[in-house]
């Protein structure tokens, strides 16, 4: 027990980590006996889980106490660049020629922006760069504007791709390129913001967020901890609207020129990930290895 007669946090080791993976081995195995082939996308997502996890851990560790906020911007432009390399490449199907550059610029504006009148406004730090508190609250906005921004990517290029011919129509009768896809952009907002909005909605009836829940294990009182938990999902929603709504005018500018000509040539797929090709192969590897011992065991048996 610990003072106020609380009961002490447990202390977790490396022990917990594995016992909790292997919730996540049985689900792969799982996949892997009925063939969804979602078995090995979800061993290297938990791997690369731990790994980055790790490393940001050791990272932090440093730069959570430093008071020099160039260590706070190097470390916000790098998780930007990140995640743009992610949300262009990693989380879509196909993307389009230079987005990369895009997708920076607009996550940098609308988490930066958002972060920094929320860390101020709302959240009452003074600086706004204090490290505890604005690296975090970054890092969560990153991480869920990523996949509003991937999804409306996605739907801007499949739209396109579809209804291409209703397009060229509309532009042919003198319809200017905004008002040719007006509608599907529309329809793009829509979807990718459904995420965000469904998780306001069931915030606190359904869901009890992990943020909430790791500031209650921490010892703070609930009342608080569903303080931050308010003021942290109204920023990211609007994180989320501003990225959405500037990708989808990006998405369309690329894909419709000044020229009224739809760019098709634009769409591209999406780079494979290097680690994962290493590591599959590595696991088709250890596969064959394991046949070639079970042959040669039973031939021996024989």
């Amino acid at each position: 027990m610990v003072d106020g007669g609380s009961p002490a946090t447990p202390i977790l080791d490396w022990s917990n980590v594995f016992t909790a993976s292997i919730f996540v081995f049985f689900t792969a195995w799982i996949s892997h006996s009925i063939g969804l082939r979602l078995g090995f996308p979800l061993i290297i997502s938990s791997i690369r889980c731990v790994l980055q996890l790790t490393l940001m851990g050791f990272v932090l560790d440093d730069v959570l106490h430093v008071n020099n906020i160039k260590p706070v911007m190097l470390i916000t432009v790098t998780l930007v660049l990140l995640g743009s390399y992610e949300t262009v490449y990693h989380r879509t199907r196909r993307t389009l020629k230079g987005l990369f550059p895009i997708i920076s610029l607009v996550l940098l504006i609308s988490n930066g922006v958002v972060c920094y009148l929320g860390v101020t406004l709302a959240l009452n730090e003074s600086p706004f760069w204090r490290p505890v508190t604005f690296i975090p609250v970054m890092g969560m906005l990153l991480g869920n504007s990523m996949g509003s921004i991937a999804m409306a990517t996605g739907v801007c290029v499949d739209s396109i791709t579809i209804h291409a011919p209703v397009i060229e129509t509309r532009l042919s009768y003198g319809a200017s390129r905004y008002e040719a896809v007006k509608t599907l952009a529309a329809q793009a907002i829509r979807v990718s913001m459904l995420p965000a909005l469904t998780q306001l909605s069931v915030m606190g009836m359904i869901n009890i967020p992990g943020m909430m829940t790791g500031q209650i294990l921490a010892g703070m009182r609930v009342q608080e901890a569903v303080i931050y938990q308010e003021v942290i999902m109204f920023m990211v929603s609007a994180s989320c609207g501003f990225g959405v709504l500037m990708t989808v005018c990006a998405c369309m500018v690329l894909l419709v020129d000044s020229h009224h000509a739809i760019r098709k040539d634009r769409i591209i797929e999406a780079h494979p990930e290097v680690i994962r090709i290493i590591c599959r192969r590595i696991y088709f590897g250890i596969q064959w290895l394991i046949r070639s011992c079970s042959q040669t065991a039973r031939r021996h048996h024989e």
